[in-house]
């Protein structure tokens, strides 16, 4: 048995060959239109690496088109899995789960809440409900 520290180097390990390999495949090998201009922001790998969790996002970063692109990616996931058997050096390929990732989305949200503190007034007693 490795130690945990080992056992977790080697996910992350793994982790960014299946990233690597993942976008070199959707850029060359899939061919659904849909997945045009596919961003791949992360993986993640459970603790046996029987499955790994791939964050993605449409280029143009609009909701709608991330949808539409990890539908097609989880519809295309047994192809994408074929193709990183022949790629990656493990005994079991991991199966494959494509999410949206709003990371940008959410910190482009926030970004404009907090300007949108920063156009309150100069008095900062008056923001909060007058002078006691």
């Amino acid at each position: 048995m490795l130690p945990e520290d080992q056992k977790a180097r080697r996910r992350k390990m793994v982790a960014a060959v299946i990233q690597q390999e993942i976008c070199a495949i959707i850029l060359g090998e899939v061919k659904d239109p849909a997945c045009e201009g596919t961003v791949v922001t992360g993986v993640e790998m459970n603790k046996d690496l029987t499955c790994a969790v791939i964050g993605v996002r449409g280029r143009e970063g609009q909701l709608d088109v991330t949808e539409r692109t990890v539908a097609a990616l989880n519809h295309a996931s047994s192809f994408i899995r074929h193709e990183l058997r022949g790629r990656v050096g493990l005994k079991k390929i991991p199966v494959l789960k494509f999410v949206e990732d709003r990371g940008l989305v959410e910190s482009i949200r926030i970004a404009q809440l907090l300007s949108g503190l920063g156009t309150g007034s100069a008095d900062p007693e008056e923001g909060c409900g007058g002078k006691t």
